[in-house]
C-alpha cells in the first residue's frame, strides 16, 4: 500500500510563479529559471521511479514518498521509503544526464555533460546519512526497527553510469529506476527474518507522516523585485499578460482568447509570491479589475476562506486551492 503519495512540490509552484512574473529584462531571472529547471528535473526523476515502483507487488509493503522530517535543528529528506516486515529501504532518485562517474573513495559523483565536468555529493553517502537519521528519529520515538537499507536510482535512461574502481558497494547500491522490481527482492534474501507486523509498519508510517514538514520557501527571503513583478491576468493560450474582464469573461488583447476562469492562475501566483492573504483592493490592483463589485463576485466564486466583515474582509486560499 502507499501510505504517503508524492505531491507536486510547493517549492516548484513558487518558482513557477516567480519565473512567470519576474521582470523580463532583469538579469536575475535566469537564476530562478535555472533553479526551476533543476527542481523540475528532480521531480521528474522521482515520478519515473514511482512509475516502476507501481509495478512492484505492494502486498507486504508500505510506501512513503517525499518525506521531510525534523531532527535536532534541521531536517532530513527521503525521496522514497519502503517499509517491509523484514527491512526498511530508502531509495534516493537522481535524474542526472550525461556520464556519471562514481568515486566513493572521495565521496564524489562526477558528471560530464557537453564536455563540462561537475562534482556532486556522493548519493550513496547521502542515503547512508538518511538511514542514520531515520534510525535516530525512530529511536527517539521508542520504535525498534529492522535493518535500514539504501539504494540510489538513476532515473535518466540516457545517463551513462561508470564505476571505474569497480567498487562493490557502487555496483550493489546504484541501479537504473527501470530495474527496481528486480533490485528489491535481493534484500529479502539478505534479511529473511520477519521482524515487523502490519501494525508495526502502520505505526512507523503514522509517526513519519505526522512529523513530515513540507518545504515551503519564503519568497520574502529571495530578494525579489516585488514592486516590479508583472501583474495582471495571463492568457492561458499565448501567455500574454493583461487580459480584460467583461461580461463574465476574460479577453486576451493579443490573441483574442476568451476565458471565464483565467484569473485562477493569477490568484495562485499572488498567494505563492506575496503571501497567504489578499484583500479585495489587492485583488483589483493585481488583476487590473476596476469594479469593486466585480472583484467581490470573482472572489466569492473561488475556493477561498475569509476573515472579517464585508468591507474589511481578507481572503485566504482554501484547503484544496492549489490542487
Amino acid at each position: 500500500m502507499i501510505g504517503k503519495t508524492r505531491e507536486y512540490p510547493k517549492e516548484i509552484m513558487i518558482l513557477e510563479a516567480i519565473v512567470r512574473r519576474f521582470p523580463p529584462d532583469d538579469f536575475k531571472k535566469a537564476e530562478f529559471e535555472k533553479k526551476l529547471y533543476r527542481k523540475r528535473a528532480g521531480y521528474k526523476g522521482e515520478k519515473t521511479l514511482d512509475y516502476f515502483l507501481d509495478q512492484v507487488d505492494h502486498t507486504e509493503m508500505v510506501m512513503l514518498h517525499d518525506l521531510r522530517i525534523p531532527i535536532n535543528s534541521t531536517h532530513f529528506q527521503i525521496d522514497t521509503l519502503i517499509l517491509t516486515p523484514y527491512f526498511l529501504l530508502i531509495i534516493d532518485s537522481k535524474n542526472y544526464a550525461g556520464t556519471l562517474i562514481f568515486l566513493p573513495e572521495f565521496n564524489q559523483l562526477i558528471r560530464i555533460q557537453n564536455e563540462i565536468e561537475e562534482v556532486f555529493p556522493d548519493p550513496i553517502l547521502q542515503t547512508k546519512i538518511q538511514a542514520s537519521q531515520l534510525k535516530a528519529f525512530l529511536k527517539n520515538h521508542h520504535i525498534s526497527t529492522p535493518s535500514i537499507e539504501n539504494l540510489v536510482a538513476i532515473s535518466n535512461a540516457q545517463a551513462i553510469i561508470k564505476n571505474p574502481t569497480n567498487d562493490k558497494e557502487v555496483s550493489y547500491r546504484v541501479f537504473r529506476s527501470s530495474n527496481v522490481a528486480f533490485k528489491i527482492p535481493t534484500f529479502y534474501n539478505k534479511h529473511p527474518q520477519s521482524l515487523l507486523s502490519k501494525n508495526d509498519m502502520k505505526k512507523i508510517a503514522r509517526h513519519l507522516i505526522k512529523a513530515h514538514e513540507p518545504l515551503v520557501p519564503d519568497p520574502k527571503s529571495m530578494n525579489l523585485p516585488f514592486d516590479k513583478m508583472v501583474q495582471g491576468v495571463q492568457c492561458p493560450s499565448c501567455e500574454a499578460f493583461g487580459m480584460d474582464y467583461h461580461q463574465g469573461k476574460w479577453t486576451c488583447k493579443n490573441c483574442g482568447l476568451k476565458s471565464p476562469d483565467a484569473h485562477f492562475q493569477a490568484l495562485k501566483d499572488y498567494f505563492l509570491i506575496y503571501g497567504p492573504s489578499m484583500t479585495s483592493k489587492q485583488f483589483r490592483e493585481f488583476m487590473k479589475v476596476g469594479s469593486p463589485s466585480t472583484a467581490k463576485r470573482l472572489l466569492a466564486s473561488m475556493n477561498l476562506t475569509f476573515d472579517g466583515t464585508t468591507k474589511g474582509r481578507t481572503y485566504f486560499p482554501g484547503k484544496s486551492f492549489f490542487d
